[in-house]
Order: structure tokens, then C-alpha cells, then sequence
């Protein structure tokens, strides 16, 4: 079976304060959690810099959808797809939707620019692989605290 991926990044709406309201990304993940479950969608979100990076991947009617909400969702702006291909497997099968947020791991790793990892413009299964990486030592990272 074939399996549609997607990343995109866009930027945070900041409140009036320049600040991204820690709640808001909370509702965005309980959202995207039991939405992506319900279509079969995986993934993995990074917020870090007031941006966000999102790996969706499953059925391409279902990602394709999920992406249009969130296109039109006025919490991001200036939505970008970084990549889509299509891939013979899922790399987030055991997350709905996976979170790494801006962290002090995080930071140790790649320094104050996470972004900056991802060089000038990664796609496909460049992009694909770090986002899996993120994920990864993200859910590290929570097992050891």
C-alpha cells in the first residue's frame, strides 16, 4: 500500500503580547489527535521559533483534506508545503500525531535555531527522516523525566 506524505511549516498567530498562547497548541493537538485518528492519518508536529513543521502521512484524500484545514485555520499563517510524495511506509505508525516542542533537548542538539537544522529548503525523505528523528528523541526525552 501506498502511503501519502506531507510536511508542511507556517507561522504561529501570536497574540498581542508576540507570544504563542501554550493553550492554543494544546487544543491544536487534542484536536489533530482524535481527527487523525479517526481518518488514519499519522504524523508529527514541531513548534519551535513561533513556527510550526507538521509531517502528516496516510491515505492522500485524507492528508490532502487535513491539510486543507489547516491551511485555512487563522492560527497559522503564511502555510507552506515543504514536501508530498508518496512513500511504501509509515514512519509515525504509532503516532496520531507526535509533538516536539521547543525543549532544552531540543536546544542541546541542534542550538538556538532548530529550524537552521533543516538547512535551506530539505524535502522528501530528508525531511521526512529528521521529523521522525524529532519525534523520536522527543518521546526519549519525556520517558527520562
Amino acid at each position: 500500500m501506498s502511503i501519502y506524505n506531507l510536511v508542511y511549516s507556517s507561522c504561529a498567530q501570536l497574540n498581542p503580547d508576540n507570544a504563542v498562547d501554550l493553550a492554543m497548541i494544546d487544543d491544536i493537538l487534542a484536536i489533530a489527535r482524535q481527527r487523525n485518528a479517526a481518518v488514519d492519518v499519522t504524523g508529527a508536529l514541531l513548534f519551535t521559533e513561533g513556527k510550526f513543521v507538521q509531517a502528516l502521512e496516510g491515505d492522500r484524500t485524507a492528508v490532502r483534506a487535513t491539510y486543507a484545514r489547516i491551511a485555512a485555520d487563522p492560527r497559522h499563517d503564511n502555510v507552506e508545503i515543504l514536501s508530498s510524495q508518496f512513500s511504501d511506509r509509515r514512519r509515525f505508525k504509532q503516532w496520531s500525531m507526535a509533538f516536539v516542542g521547543d525543549n532544552e533537548a531540543l536546544r542541546d542538539r541542534f542550538g538556538d535555531s532548530p529550524l537552521a537544522a533543516l538547512g535551506k529548503k530539505p524535502a522528501g525523505d530528508a525531511l521526512l527522516d529528521f521529523m521522525l528523528e524529532l519525534a523520536r528523541s522527543s518521546d526519549e526525552t519525556l520517558a527520562a523525566s
